[in-house]
């Protein structure tokens, strides 16, 4: 009699049909089925599903999910015949606990995987999350003399004069305008450029906050009106020097105080310049604030610079009120979502770069590509976090809290209540209005006369009365005042020292976090306000439509575009928003003209996905890495720069979409983050910086780094 070890193994296939999973199974696999699909899809179905006599799987469960999603029709199986029943129930579980005995050796596997990742091989397929997979392919860090992130103080007056050229290594520093084709000619004397990584000006007001800085009159402006209030005028007490010299980041940041007009031109020049140098296909990193989010993209577009997807930069700092850096950001839909094309419907995992999707036009609110349809790029990651279930009619699909939505308000918007978070600074005041006022849309004017910065709607009613009550709720369960910002013109009732007074005496950092405690508890986003003081231009109303992010969506009064008959669309309420957990991998489309297409039956916003067009677009890192950067920022007391970044944030970006030996630019050189990065990781860096004694910072930076002097070539002012 033969043993279980002398079994042969025979493997037959056999209709997916005719196997039945194990009621019982043990083992929660769900999470792993999208995985498992995409193995099989990529190196075939290798691994049979062992089954009894009877057909109900043993060892293969997930396998048997992942033929489904794929809607295979046949599928390899072995009969594991001759087994008790008592073997096969222990052999279910022995299968699954013994591949967890096992360990890495983590001294070649990342050897394994660098080298799938040089063969351009998709390491998405191997079932390692975006931080293992950062983690084991990050190479060791070049070591130098000093700790990369070490930044020495300017001097009282500068070695470097406009138009010096600095050879550092293999690295180049001009101190000139990063606007002068001729400068930026003379810097890179006809080298390529692979990858542009650059942080400009946010034309937002960023000031030194000192008492020297003060007194100097470099945080002063005309009038008392500063958005951040920090004038003479308004702070006499801060206007007496401390006796300290003046620090280097108490000098106020150049074109950082400019018009609207004059900005817009500067963008115009500084992002032509980039785009004319940087290699088709190849990455930008452009950092940035909210306040950029409308004005850099019609200049990326008019330069050819494909804006891609956002980098939130999570600073690990508990007092969250400028969480504002943004390159690029990513609104998605999990995988299973179906999406409309000319051929019927598709699975959004199931989509490929060139593919054709039906899409949307809001000039007459028609479906558009019903025949030929309109190009895609697809993009994908992981995540975890909040899903929100959108519900119209009988129809649902399900979204990222970031996800972009063409809405209009109904018809009763305009009778609704509504209790709403605001913030100024690290201020935060809770309210009521109306939906909308004689003035227009009610919070927009709230946060205009109040000077507030952002807003959220948190809840919506019928009436005043249960609106103040639900605003009082929210008031004492959070601890958030509800003290109007405003001057009463009664002036015995509410001055603006009773406000002052009252914010002084609160913990700040405390009222900050049940700020976004409340806002959690609302399903609302800390980064995605309702709505922006003078950044929100876009009109509300029920004739016209706008763009609306997931986590801000109100049910009955806000309506979207759900497909009818032929290109007609009808405009119907939103009847529900649920939002649940979920971790797994969720995609986004790019989509080319109209920027819409129909996913689970309703029109949705094009998904966006940044790099120079004319070639295929280059990345080198992970395929499932994160666009949540979780980096610790420079600790504010040892800053040397008033925008100073840690150098980790110049590595992942240098490392995700450049190679070794490639060339890097920055027209913003700052205080030498980018040239530090690319002096760890391998590449060679070219840097504008207008300031001269900026200039003397990097220099100064990367000789102690490296121990090597850097080299002065003096010479004319470019342009």
């Amino acid at each position: 009699m033969s043993t279980a070890v002398e079994a042969s193994l025979t493997i037959e296939q056999r209709p997916l049909t005719a196997i039945t999973p194990y009621e019982q199974n043990p083992r929660i696999n769900a999470s792993a089925v999208e995985a498992v699909a995409r193995s099989i899809k990529e190196f075939g179905f290798r691994q049979p599903i062992v089954v009894d006599e009877q057909g109900v799987i043993i060892v293969g469960h997930t396998r048997y999910k992942a033929a489904q999603h794929l809607k295979l029709d046949t599928v390899p199986v072995h009969v594991a015949d001759g087994l008790s029943e008592a073997q096969i129930k222990a052999y279910r579980i022995a299968d699954n606990q013994t591949a967890t005995i096992a360990e890495w050796d983590f001294d070649l596997l990342p050897l394994e995987l660098t080298a799938l990742s040089e063969l351009e091989f998709d390491l998405d397929l191997l079932g390692l999350t975006a931080g293992e997979l950062q983690e084991l392919l990050a190479p060791p860090a070049t070591t130098g003399e000093t700790d990369p992130d070490d930044v020495p103080e300017p001097p009282d007056e500068a070695t470097t004069q406009p138009g010096d050229l600095w050879q550092l290594g293999r690295h180049r520093l001009l101190c000139g305008d990063s606007s002068s084709p001729q400068d930026l000619d003379r810097l890179l004397d006809g080298n390529p450029i692979h990858l542009v990584n650059m942080d400009p000006p946010y034309n937002v007001k960023v000031e030194p906050r000192s008492n020297n800085a003060i007194a100097a009159g470099l945080s002063s402006f005309e009038g008392a009106k500063h958005h951040q209030q920090l004038d003479v005028e308004r702070h006499p007490s801060k206007s007496k020097p401390t006796g300290k010299k003046l620090r280097a980041k108490d000098r106020p940041l150049a074109n950082d105080f400019v018009t609207d007009e004059e900005f817009d031109r500067l963008l115009d020049a500084w992002f032509g310049n980039a785009a004319r140098v940087l290699e088709p296909g190849r990455a930008f990193y452009i950092w940035g604030g909210y306040a950029n989010c409308a004005n850099y993209p019609p200049y990326l577009k008019q330069h050819d610079l494909y804006f891609s997807q956002a980098i939130i930069w999570d600073k690990q700092h508990p007092v969250l009120t400028r969480k504002d850096f943004m390159g690029a950001h990513e609104w998605c839909q999990p995988p299973e979502t179906t999406v409309l094309t000319p051929a019927g419907t598709s699975r959004l995992g199931a989509l490929s770069d060139g593919d054709a999707v039906v899409s949307f036009t809001t000039q007459d609110s028609t479906l558009v590509g019903l025949r030929e349809g309109h190009s895609i790029d697809v993009g994908h990651r992981q995540y975890h976090g909040p899903l929100y279930g959108v519900t119209v009619d009988h129809k649902q699909t399900w979204c990222t809290d970031g996800h972009l939505w063409t809405i209009r308000l109904s018809d009763d918007y305009a009778r609704k209540w509504c209790v709403y978070l605001m913030r100024r600074g690290d201020w935060w005041r809770v309210g009521v209005t109306k939906m909308r006022t004689t003035w227009g849309f009610g919070l927009k004017g709230r946060l205009c006369s109040e000077n507030g910065d952002e807003g959220w709607i948190l809840s919506l009613h019928d009436s005043h009365a249960d609106a103040r009550i639900s605003e009082q709720f929210v008031s004492v369960q959070y601890g958030i005042p509800q003290t109007c910002w405003k001057e009463s013109p009664q002036a015995q009732r509410r001055q603006r020292s009773h406000v002052e007074e009252l914010y002084q005496r609160l913990d700040l950092v405390q009222l900050e976090r049940s700020a976004c405690a409340a806002l959690q508890a609302h399903h609302r986003s800390r980064i995605y306000p309702f709505v922006r003081n003078q950044r929100t231009r876009a009109k509300l109303g029920s004739r016209q439509s706008t763009q609306i992010r997931s986590c801000n969506l109100l049910p009955e009064i806000m309506e979207i575009p759900i497909p009818t008959r032929g290109v007609e669309t009808r405009w119907t309420p939103i009847r529900a928003i649920d939002v649940q957990l979920y971790q797994g991998p969720v995609y986004s489309l790019g989509v080319s003209n109209h920027q819409h297409y129909v996913a689970d039956g309703m029109v949705t916003h094009n998904c966006f996905y940044g790099w120079r067009t004319g070639a295929g677009h280059q990345f080198y890192g992970p395929n499932n890495a994160t666009d949540l950067w979780h980096v610790k920022k420079v600790n504010p007391q040892s800053m040397v720069h008033l925008t100073e970044k840690p150098v980790e944030l110049a590595v992942r970006a240098i490392e995700y979409s450049s190679k070794k030996g490639e060339h890097v630019l920055d027209l913003f050189g700052g205080s030498g983050s980018t040239l530090m990065g690319c002096e760890q990781s391998g590449r060679t860096a070219f840097l504008m910086e207008l300031d001269p004694l900026y200039c003397d910072v990097i220099v100064q930076r990367w000789e102690a780094f490296t121990g090597n002097k850097a080299e002065r070539v003096t010479g004319e002012v470019g342009g």
